[in-house]
């Protein structure tokens, strides 16, 4: 199982990777923020917790999929495929977000878990930005990082609206 902390150090890593595998890799992963961000924002919901949360977890799944449906379209343009590669390293998948939360406190540990979600994504979309082998994908990839960049500032203001203590 992939741990929050685990994630500080995994863009190393990414960078190592050619365009293909490392598009391949983060493809899989939006799909897993998507599910990631739904199952979080009915967690809230069925917690009864604010609506803001909730709207804010609602509105990284629908982007999430949005991008992964971006990007699915760019790598079948660039490799002529539906085929995604399989890349050795840890997928969002694995992460444990929802298992310990609870309600009231755990808001912030799971609001502080996105933020290094966001923050990765942003990153990858800026490696993807350098690896990236004509002006269109660099468009699109550092379009989607601005993105994320957005996504970020609003974790951010959720926090300090909820005195998380982050920002």
């Amino acid at each position: 199982m992939i741990e929050m902390e685990d994630l500080d150090g995994l863009w190393v890593r990414l960078k190592g990777l050619d365009l293909r595998g490392l598009l391949s890799y983060w493809i899989l992963n939006e799909r897993n923020k998507a599910r990631l961000y739904s199952v979080l924002a009915q967690k809230v919901r069925d917690l009864g917790l604010d609506d803001s949360v909730y709207d804010v977890f609602r509105l990284l799944s629908l982007e999430a999929s949005r991008h992964d449906r971006k990007l699915m379209s760019l790598y079948e343009r660039v490799f002529g495929t539906d085929e995604l590669l399989e890349v050795a390293l840890p997928s969002l998948s694995s992460l444990s977000l929802t298992k310990d939360f609870n309600g009231g406190r755990d808001v912030f540990k799971v609001l502080e878990a996105a933020l290094k979600l966001e923050i990765l994504a942003e990153d990858v979309y800026g490696i993807l930005t350098e690896a990236a082998s004509d002006d269109y994908m660099r468009a699109v990839f550092s379009y989607l990082g601005s993105t994320e960049r957005l996504h970020r500032r609003t974790i951010e203001g959720l926090m300090r609206e909820y005195g998380c203590g982050h920002a």
